[in-house]
């Protein structure tokens, strides 16, 4: 019987390689609680593959503009526990200088997971831009102390470079972010404020709706009259 020869040095370079991927998916990230001892949600390990995250991560946003540049929505993504998505709906935000100015804080209404959650403990990995070059990957580990129930209240604070809001064309920088949520009888869930580094890129994606092109007043008059044609003829038929 014939033994397969093991090479040393590759081996020694496979157990270095595993080592080294390990510990590069084990980076602390460098989050804050801002919330209470007796917060329901409590997180045990909160991992991220690369610190600074090359996306995004383990947060991020996608803002909706109509087309007087109004933003109708601001949806905010976040890892934390579980996987939570929110909307903000419209927005009293201001525009000057490519910089939307949002309040210091404000109400946001859950979407995503559904309520109830159960209690217990919870397992989350997320691959933030699995479709990008440089993925990232958060792994988190956390306890539910007691079952979460509708209603629950959320606000959200964004920064950037420490002042309320964001640009609409980034290209890295530090984002600020604190995502506070409650139970109707005030029982904390969690709360957590972190900064975020970006070396590119932004933290918030930009929707812009295309404008719909206006009509000139002869390009209406012109619909008029074949509106009146059409309709003449119609009636000429019937008759």
């Amino acid at each position: 019987m014939r033994r397969s020869r093991v090479s040393i040095p590759r081996l020694l370079c496979f157990c270095l390689a595993v080592l080294l991927s390990a510990h590069a998916a084990a980076v602390p990230i460098p989050w804050k609680n801002c919330g209470k001892p007796t917060d329901l949600l409590s997180i045990s390990k909160s991992d991220v593959s690369v610190w600074p995250p090359s996306v995004a991560a383990p947060v991020n946003a996608t803002a909706t503009f109509d087309t007087s540049g109004n933003l109708q929505n601001l949806r905010v993504f976040l890892v934390h526990g579980f996987v939570w998505t929110f909307n903000s709906g419209p927005l009293p935000a201001t525009q000057s200088g490519g910089f939307v100015s949002l309040p210091a804080s404000f109400p946001v209404t859950l979407i995503k997971p559904p309520l109830p959650l159960a209690a217990g403990p919870v397992g989350t990995t997320h691959v933030f831009g699995a479709n990008s070059a440089t993925p990232t990957t958060v792994v988190q580990s956390a306890n539910l102390a007691s079952d979460i129930n509708l209603p629950v209240t959320t606000t959200v604070s964004l920064a950037f470079g420490g002042t309320p809001g964001f640009p609409l064309k980034a290209n890295g920088g530090a984002y600020d972010v604190r995502v506070q949520m409650t139970e109707s009888d005030g029982t904390g869930v969690f709360c957590m404020d972190m900064t975020v580094p970006l070396k590119s890129g932004g933290l918030v994606d930009v929707i812009a709706p295309t404008a719909i092109p206006s009509l000139s007043r002869v390009g209406l008059a012109l619909v008029a009259l074949l509106i009146g044609v059409g309709a003449t003829l119609a009636i000429r038929r019937i008759g």
